[in-house]
């Protein structure tokens, strides 16, 4: 009875605190639960100051360089705007681009502005508002205005852009890269580019505001934005992740560099100032040359080093060859016996004549045909089996690493721009673009005779230029640069009444366009 007693008199003691609480006791629980597991919450989620590194997802964000402090600069005005659309951001970013276009849209430019720059107080550390309304400006905006002064200050409205953004975001690479484009590329090859690169020169505002104490050379357009570049790259290699395509990305500084020369002799500039243009053209090429560069494939590459891989591939063939004289070559008759009656057949139609059955069965010929060390080393006698394999795995790793540089090289003209830096260097290419120029020039400004005396003697150049590099001679771009040349020669003679000479002194240039 007493027992009995004593449990109903506890429970009645439970049931008044939690009537005195005011609380039903799942929900009593409830708040002791959640009181727990604040304690490793708030462990969690501790923010970092100058004395702690703070919780785990401080020490997260630290690593991954996700905070405000590892992006850029710090905003006040920005976070206060943000904090002021209470969790509507993202709608009040889609109304200003809706705002913006419809400015643009009106040319109503005092708001556009206004617009942009609330855009990017709301988004400071998405690159796409950068990049997209910087390019607005430069491109869309600048050309709606008849006077170049005026177009030239809206593309400079957009560089200046792009360098808040780079303030905000000093880790993103490519707005640097973008600054670099856009000072290089809008000023040095808008269809004002004349009157763009001498405004540059002379902004003393930008020059002060960018780089105080630029030399008149150093502010040509083409220089700065490869200062940009190089500004990138470096950004890079200190572990700044880049999110655009690599081989692009490091090619800029060397194209940059190309371009000023070339804007250079455009100029009408062919002395010491001209070489030394092109002999910075040639040091970005070998900086770009043997800078690794990361690829689909996940093999990174280097490509100045196709000829030495090339040449590794070559060495390991021989080496395979003297472990299994004539296997490959016995392994390929046999492979080629082994077609049937109806491939050995199609493989003697030429190529142009062959119906779509007879292209299908070539294409299964070879496959079948297809013989590599790998496959042979495979059947190699037992006790050289193993060194066999090995010589074989090196010779395939090299052969594909070659081929893998040689399709990179394709992408950006590796090739034609190395041999153009080799050989715009020499007195001969200068003197070759000299007279081209000097040609061109007084054939502008009906000079006929002299105009003709000059196109002869660019045409001899040429030709000795031509016979000294096979990549120029060979490539699609030099061809048709120098055909360009020869019509206006045309044109020069029909106006003298004269007939077109014959033979040509680059008559194998004509027969290959």
């Amino acid at each position: 009875m007493t027992s009995r007693s004593s449990g109903i008199s506890t429970q009645s003691n439970h049931q008044d605190k939690s009537a005195w609480l005011g609380l039903r006791p799942e929900t009593l629980v409830t708040l002791v639960l959640i009181a727990v597991l604040l304690v490793p919450l708030s462990g969690l989620s501790q923010p970092r100051d100058s004395s702690s590194p703070g919780g785990y997802l401080a020490r997260l964000r630290t690593e991954a360089q996700l905070s405000q402090a590892d992006l850029g600069e710090i905003d006040p005005t920005s976070e206060t705007m943000r904090l002021a659309t209470l969790g509507l951001k993202n709608i009040a970013v889609t109304l200003l681009w809706d705002r913006a276009n419809f400015y643009k849209k009106v040319e109503d430019w005092t708001n556009l502005s206004a617009v942009l720059e609330q855009m990017t107080k709301l988004q400071p550390n998405f690159y796409s508002v950068w990049d997209f309304q910087a390019h607005n400006l430069s491109y869309n905006i600048s050309v709606q205005f008849d006077d170049y002064h005026d177009r030239y200050s809206w593309v400079m409205k957009g560089i200046e852009f792009l360098r808040q953004g780079v303030f905000f975001n000093t880790r993103e690479p490519r707005l640097l890269g973008r600054m670099g484009w856009f000072i290089g590329q809008k000023i040095g090859r808008a269809d004002e580019k004349v009157q763009f690169r001498r405004l540059f020169k002379a902004d003393d505002d930008f020059h002060e505001r960018d780089r105080p104490g630029r030399t008149l050379i150093e502010r040509d357009n083409w220089l700065v934005g490869r200062e940009k570049y190089l500004a990138a790259q470096k950004l890079v290699d200190s572990g700044a992740p880049l999110k655009t395509t690599p081989l692009i990305f490091h090619s800029e500084p060397m194209m940059a560099a190309i371009n000023y020369a070339r804007a250079l002799e455009s100029d009408g500039v062919f002395d010491d100032k001209a070489r030394d243009g092109w002999e910075l053209a040639t040091e970005e090429m070998r900086r770009f040359a043997v800078r690794q560069i990361p690829t689909s494939w996940d093999v990174p590459i280097r490509l100045g080093l196709r000829e030495t891989e090339l040449a590794r591939a070559e060495r390991l063939a021989k080496q395979l060859e003297e472990l299994l004289p004539g296997k490959f070559s016995e392994m390929e008759n046999d492979r080629e016996s082994a077609l049937s009656e109806s491939q050995k057949a199609a493989l003697q139609v030429p190529p142009l004549n062959r119906t779509e059955e007879e292209q299908q069965l070539v294409a299964d010929a070879k496959r079948e045909m297809n013989v590599t060390w790998s496959i042979v080393a495979q059947s190699a006698p037992q006790e050289i089996r193993a060194k066999a394999k090995r010589l074989a795995e090196e010779h395939v790793e090299a052969a594909e690493t070659a081929d893998i540089i040689d399709r990179y090289r394709d992408i950006v003209n590796f090739d034609y721009w190395r041999a153009t830096c080799e050989m715009s260097v020499t007195d001969l290419a200068l003197q070759a673009r000299e007279a081209t120029w000097r040609a061109e020039k007084d054939y502008e400004e009906a000079r006929l005779q002299p105009a003709k005396q000059a196109f002869e003697e660019a045409f001899k150049a040429w030709r000795k230029v031509l016979d000294d590099s096979e990549v120029l001679r060979e490539d699609a771009m030099t061809q048709e640069d120098i055909v360009e040349i020869i019509d206006i020669y045309r044109e020069l003679l029909e106006q003298l009444d004269e007939p077109f000479p014959q033979p040509f002194i680059l008559d194998d240039v004509l027969n290959k366009t």
